[in-house]
């Protein structure tokens, strides 16, 4: 004999249904966590670093989901995730130059020194590294020393890496140096030189901190398909050693035909090596940092499919570089330690 199945029970049981079905739905959503991500503008690297970071969270994390979107740069979002608010739980990004613009209270973009920076924005890994030097035309150039009284272009002011960082490294390393100094833009100042309407300009590479991956951004490769005889100008040690009795920690890194090859002569030079990271507010939530950097840690190796030259943080030790436990989010140092990356 078969059941029979009153309308009372066909309601009762789709009632269930419905409260399970919704049930279930409910457990799905509470275990994924959606966490804004903002730094610079489209067509930047740290625009593809987030694209990468979000496209991996999406398809490899159970429960992170982190949403990229346009930003206005490493400063000024350095200056938002200080100031903790709404930013407290989101993911920024920031910069070795960006901790000494604040420490020093470099104008314009901070009105008043600020020594708890390191406090406030904690890092939780590199995007990517940048190698900043002069280029020129002139192999009477062959120094650094050799721009006082000379034309030199740079990007613009606000351009973290292409401007003001070179800028704030002449003045506090090399302050008898006195280049007559003109904040262009990055294209304009490539430009220039290929033109010759300057003897010199600020240029930039990504590259890995041993030195064994670099890779030329388009204005610079633009720069040496031009036909000219390019040079490579470096800075001398003891600028560094100045620059960091005057607040502005940053390393030399060597740069040769080994890293660009189209270079004319065959010089080895000092660069300015500087890191630029992808940070939060002190207060941002450890969990979310350990699980973030961990799966970052292990994931590092994906990084180069969205783009070459993430190839120089495509490894735990990558994700790392210069950082000091001090400088990490505790979430983010709990990972590193996890991963035998850091003491």
């Amino acid at each position: 004999m078969k059941a029979m199945i009153t309308p009372r029970a066909g309601r009762r049981a789709l009632a269930l249904s419905a409260l399970i079905a919704v049930g279930l739905s409910g457990g799905a959503s509470a275990q994924t966590k959606e966490i804004g991500f903002r730094c610079a503008p489209f067509g930047s690297i740290m625009y593809t670093v987030g694209n990468a970071i979000q496209d991996l969270t999406q398809k490899r994390h159970a429960t992170l989901r982190v949403t990229n979107a346009e930003g206005p740069g490493s400063t000024a979002i350095t200056v938002n995730l200080m100031s903790g608010g709404e930013w407290v739980n989101t993911i920024g990004c920031t910069s070795l130059l960006d901790y000494t613009y604040a420490e020093q209270g470099v104008e314009p973009f901070f009105s008043e020194a600020h020594p708890e920076i390191r406090t406030d924005v904690k890092v939780l890994f590199n995007g990517f590294y940048g190698a900043i030097g002069v280029l020129t035309t002139d192999p009477a150039i062959e120094s650094a020393t050799d721009l006082d009284g000379r034309s030199l272009a740079l990007g613009r002011r606000a351009q973290a890496h292409w401007g003001g960082l070179p800028a704030l490294f002449l003045e506090k390393g090399m302050p008898e140096v006195d280049p007559d100094m003109e904040f262009m833009g990055t294209a304009p100042s490539h430009e220039a030189l290929v033109e010759n309407r300057t003897e010199a300009i600020i240029s930039q590479i990504v590259m890995s901190p041993d030195g064994a991956k670099a890779f030329k951004p388009g204005v610079v490769s633009q720069l040496f398909a031009s036909g000219r005889d390019i040079y490579l100008v470096g800075f001398p040690n003891e600028a560094f050693q100045k620059a960091e009795e005057g607040g502005m920690r940053f390393r030399p890194i060597a740069v040769s035909g080994d890293q660009i090859p189209e270079a004319a002569g065959d010089r080895s030079v000092n660069w300015i090596f500087a890191p630029a990271a992808i940070s939060v507010h002190k207060d941002f939530s450890e969990e979310d940092a350990y699980e973030l950097t961990k799966f970052m840690i292990e994931n590092a190796d994906a990084l180069p499919d969205y783009a070459a030259t993430l190839s120089v943080v495509a490894s735990g030790e990558g994700l790392l570089g210069d950082w000091q436990a001090d400088d990490l989010h505790p979430g983010a140092l709990r990972a590193y330690r996890e991963a035998g990356l850091i003491e």
